[in-house]
């Protein structure tokens, strides 16, 4: 709740920025608001500081993460984007890392004092400095009225992220992707921390197994995102490699039910991982580009931050209803349950793949239409000079 309420804020006061003025914006104020959270924790330290801190954070993350993403949708085109894309999520894999394994080395230094924060401020703020250094380069990208003339009327009706999703078709799937696969995600990860929980009876044990497991997930997704996801989409096109994720999901979660073991359970939890913030993750960001620059800027943040955050909601209830309703066999249930959801995903992607077709440049929208770039899906906009034949993502220049 609220993150949809931030988001909703969000989306309405900062509607006439431009994606740089954005970012700019958003990072000055996650750091003054890190300067507000010291302050208090310091000197005061009430006791709903520290839950207020773990949900601003939490929503912080993944709205910047969210910018990140429609920062790199204005910056390539998917032609680009497939090759690049791979090393933007591995750089995001490797700072967890280091972040990981900085804070383990030196939190002694910070801890008593809450002076971490001033290290998260300091990255954001550098941050800031390396979207400014880039912003000659967003204008040679983007033309002067995306990039610094607020939005007209015409480009956009509403500003509201949820009149959006209500008035297109190809919203609502996507957001209805996005749900699905969140509530897969996350029922996954219970199965298979359930799993290793009856493996391993001692604390000490169970911490050493998720070390283990986390470093050898922390190698498996480097080497996807540095090796397999742009040949992956190169070679099999769009269509094809969203359909990955799912099929080795399915394959994965129905052999936790015919050979229930922790083996079974971690390499299906690793697959999701490592293919959701790899291929998965690329292709439904090339999904975003057959959106107006406009209307992306609009709705991205409100899809992978409130929509995401309903998925997980979603599925902590599943389990919570069918472990109440059930004791002893609940687990199964839930395993039925994602399969099914599963199959869902599955049939959205073809729906969400389908094609588009822009409205007459002289004509408004049609109702439950959203004006989208240049050519719809089959060029998806600034997909101008991708072609999506026989599967495969070929470029229509002359080599």
């Amino acid at each position: 709740m609220s993150a949809g309420v931030t988001i909703a804020a969000y989306t309405r006061y900062t509607a006439k920025l431009s994606i740089v003025r954005l970012v700019l914006v958003t990072n000055a104020l996650i750091v003054s608001n890190l300067g507000i959270f010291w302050f208090v924790l310091t000197y005061h330290d009430p006791w709903w500081s520290h839950y207020a801190f773990y949900i601003w954070s939490a929503i912080v993350g993944v709205t910047a993460v969210a910018q990140l993403w429609t920062l790199a949708n204005h910056l390539f085109t998917p032609d680009e984007g497939i090759r690049s894309f791979g090393f933007v999520t591995a750089g995001g894999t490797v700072g967890g890392a280091l972040a990981g394994f900085g804070v383990k080395r030196w939190l002694h230094l910070f801890a008593e004092n809450n002076h971490l924060m001033w290290v998260v401020a300091a990255l954001y703020v550098a941050a800031s400095a390396l979207v400014l250094w880039g912003e000659k380069r967003l204008e040679e990208k983007i033309s002067e009225k995306e990039l610094k003339m607020p939005l007209k009327p015409e480009e956009i009706h509403t500003a509201n992220p949820g009149e959006l999703l209500a008035g297109s078709a190809y919203l609502k799937t996507i957001a209805v992707l996005i749900l699905v696969s969140v509530i897969v995600s996350t029922l996954i990860d219970f199965q298979f921390k359930t799993a290793a929980k009856q493996a391993y009876a001692s604390r000490g044990a169970l911490a050493g197994f998720f070390s283990s497991y986390y470093g050898w997930l922390s190698v498996a997704s480097l080497f996807t995102q540095l090796i397999l996801m742009g040949k992956t989409l190169r070679t099999f096109g769009l269509q094809l490699s969203l359909y990955l994720t799912p099929g080795v999901l399915l394959v994965g979660t129905t052999s936790i039910m015919i050979w229930p073991s922790l083996l079974v359970a971690a390499a299906t939890r690793m697959a999701d991982a490592t293919l959701r913030n790899s291929i998965h993750k690329s292709g439904m960001e090339i999904v975003y580009m057959a959106l107006a620059p406009g209307i992306m800027r609009r709705v991205k943040s409100f899809l992978d931050v409130t929509v995401e955050r309903a998925g997980d909601a979603i599925a902590g209830f599943i389990i919570l209803l069918f472990s109440f309703a059930s004791t002893e066999n609940y687990i199964t249930y839930v395993h039925f349950i994602c399969i099914a959801l599963i199959f869902v995903w599955i049939v959205l992607i073809p729906v969400l793949c389908s094609g588009r077709s822009e409205p007459s440049p002289k004509e408004p929208p049609a109702s439950g239409e959203m004006p989208m770039a240049e050519n719809g899906w089959a060029k998806t906009g600034r997909l101008s000079e991708i072609q999506f034949r026989s599967g495969a993502i070929v470029s229509s220049e002359k080599e």
